[in-house]
């Protein structure tokens, strides 16, 4: 059981989450938002594969059937391209939410920047901090345990999932195919894809997924250096990126119009050529989001 506060910082302030949350092993967690306001009782309840969203201003629950296929989770299990790319440096123990920790710095072999930083729990190796830089050196988020208590005496009412009297169930889109298997993944997209032929020194295609977003069907492959990821999202119908609420750029890449922005250390980043509509999301700088936009073919 524990108390855990996020903080992304973006160009225009930094944005802090609060929330508690239960954990039972091996796969069951309970997440309480407590804030910001606007999502002060939201609920995230995750059995295995499986992950329930309540959303309580929105009065909806959205449903999850597989597992996430973000970055982290993918290299969790990939301690050698972790390795291969990063070498890790110890500092002085450190007290956090009231343990003891090991802090711990990733730095990149290639650049020599200090990517990440984490405070490993010293007796049971639970991350309890961990700090993300910009390639400046600049913070781009920080993850604090505030407080933390082990038992085992959660009741399982806990991650029970049941629906609240008028919400509505969404149920989110599932990849079409297997994110490990990449070339059948790849040969599933329907239209003949691109790949980049640069990317950063460490960076290999780690999963692949076909899925419907918004109507149209798009092929994602994801790329990881072990903690840094990078996304090439990519559609033949022509169909715009959709930055959300935020206002994109006019930039151009080598010769072609495209568009960006730039949300704390994640660089969004659209174009299109040759028929197909691409998107490049990473926690890269603009600036190598480019180079691998031109080399994309």
């Amino acid at each position: 059981m524990a108390q855990v506060q996020s903080i992304h910082f973006g160009p225009s302030g930094a944005v802090a989450t609060i929330s508690r949350e239960e954990h039972l092993a091996p796969d069951e967690t309970h997440e309480l938002y407590v804030a910001p306001q606007e999502m002060y009782g939201d609920t995230v309840v995750i059995h295995g594969t499986e992950t329930f969203s309540y959303d309580k201003q929105h009065q909806r629950v959205v449903i999850s059937h597989s597992p996430s296929l973000d970055a982290q989770t993918i290299t969790n299990g990939n301690l050698g391209l972790l390795l291969a790319n990063y070498r890790p440096t110890l500092d002085a123990p450190e007290i956090v939410a009231g343990r003891p920790t090991i802090p711990c710095a990733l730095v990149n072999r290639f650049t020599g920047a200090r990517v990440m930083r984490v405070w490993i729990d010293a007796q049971t190796r639970l991350i309890l901090q961990k700090e993300t830089y910009h390639a400046n050196g600049t913070i781009g988020s920080r993850m604090q345990f505030e407080s933390i208590r082990y038992t085992q005496t959660i009741p399982s009412a806990v991650f029970a999932t049941p629906i609240p009297s008028g919400y509505h169930v969404v149920e989110n889109a599932t990849p079409s195919s297997n994110a490990s298997d990449i070339e059948r993944v790849i040969k599933d997209a329907g239209f003949t894809p691109a790949s980049p032929r640069y990317l950063p020194e460490g960076f290999t295609v780690v999963s692949a997924d076909v899925t419907i977003l918004r109507g149209v069907k798009t092929l994602h492959l994801m790329y990881s250096d072990g903690i840094r990821s990078l996304s090439l999202f990519e559609n033949a119908t022509n169909a715009a990126a959709d930055f959300g609420h935020m206002k994109p750029i006019a930039i151009k890449v080598e010769n072609r119009d495209a568009l960006y922005v730039n949300d704390g250390s994640t660089t969004f980043l659209s174009w299109k050529n040759s028929g197909l509509t691409f998107a490049l999301v990473g926690d890269l700088d603009l600036g190598e989001l480019k180079a691998i936009a031109a080399s994309v073919s």
